[in-house]
């Protein structure tokens, strides 16, 4: 549900291949560029998308209250942690971390999805506190 977010929101793939499926997986491909738009990090709306789907409604008349202020502590804690939400930012940052110089060049974000995926861990397990008008989270053993 998450991909099309990646890269800020997707990417346009120059040369754009000539069919449509040609090029899949273009990422991984040196004669294909992937352009990425930059927006809001990937890891921060799967986080969000996550949360919708825990706490969303369920019916058009739900409050949204509970999903709406865990997305909105998601935002606060990710920007802290990592200081942006914008994936121009985050993305260039990433590839000089990154130890395998391959995918520096293909500018993967596995240190900013794993950091993504903590903090909206942490949000869904702490989301009574964050809004006392979140439902009671049932964790199994």
């Amino acid at each position: 549900m998450a991909t099309g977010f990646h890269g800020g929101g997707g990417a346009h793939r120059e040369p754009m291949p000539e069919k449509p499926m040609e090029g899949v997986g273009a990422s991984y491909r040196p004669d294909i560029k992937m352009t990425p738009t930059g927006h809001l990090c990937g890891a921060l709306a799967a986080g969000i998308i996550i949360i919708g789907y825990v706490f969303g409604r369920r019916s058009p008349d739900d409050d949204i209250t509970c999903a709406s202020e865990l997305t909105f502590e998601l935002h606060r804690r990710f920007e802290e942690e990592m200081g942006t939400k914008n994936c121009s930012v985050l993305r260039p940052f990433q590839q000089k971390i990154t130890s395998d110089p391959e995918k520096d060049e293909k500018g993967h974000c596995g240190n900013t999805y794993g950091a993504g995926a903590k903090l909206a861990v942490e949000v869904i397990l702490s989301a009574k506190d964050v809004c006392h008008l979140c439902p009671e989270m049932e964790i199994p053993s």
